[in-house]
């Protein structure tokens, strides 16, 4: 349900941002306001309360946000607000920022490997995969030392599984096909 309602909200900013050509407006000022509501967890408290009454919540928004963030996204936030969605803003925010990263041909990709990875291999891994998928690639990367060595790789629906772990999983099964068949 929460990934129904981000879609719905980001989508109607994402195409109110391309509408009125703001996009380079919108992603920066939702770079902002999700760092804002990252770091200050007893905002979001707020927001959700069941004792806050609404419009209480909404002139809060509106003081601490009116003219340094555009109507276009004040909106959105005192919408969410009315509609009990203050709970949704992240992901809202984030699906409308993944849409934008879209539009300007960017992906990300998430690398997990079994130890950390040097600026130096992030870096070749990166430009590999720009190669690959002919797109700016936005890299994220995490340490699971369960996969043993080598390396997973995610882009979108994309799973690329070079990791000892995987592999081990792969032969196992295969073993076990065997063992029934």
């Amino acid at each position: 349900m929460a990934e129904l309602v981000a879609k719905r909200y980001g989508t109607a900013l994402f195409e109110l941002a391309v509408e009125t050509n703001k996009i380079d407006v919108v992603e920066d000022q939702l770079k902002s306001l999700k760092e804002i509501l990252l770091t200050e967890k007893e905002f979001i408290r707020i927001l959700n309360h069941p004792k806050v009454v609404v419009e209480n919540k909404i002139a809060m928004v509106e003081n601490i946000f009116d003219g340094k963030i555009i109507k276009d996204i004040l909106g959105l936030l005192v919408i969410a607000i009315r509609k009990g969605r203050a709970d949704d803003l992240l992901d809202i925010i984030q699906y409308c920022l993944d849409e934008i990263d879209k539009l300007n041909g960017n992906a990300k990709a998430y690398v997990t490997s079994a130890s950390e990875l040097t600026d130096e291999q992030l870096e070749s891994i990166k430009s590999k995969l720009e190669e690959t998928t002919k797109k700016k690639i936005l890299l994220h990367s995490n340490v699971d030392e369960s996969l043993i060595g080598g390396l997973v790789i995610r882009i979108g629906d994309r799973i690329i599984d070079n990791s000892i772990k995987g592999k081990i999983e792969a032969i196992s099964k295969e073993l076990y096909a065997i063992q029934l068949g």
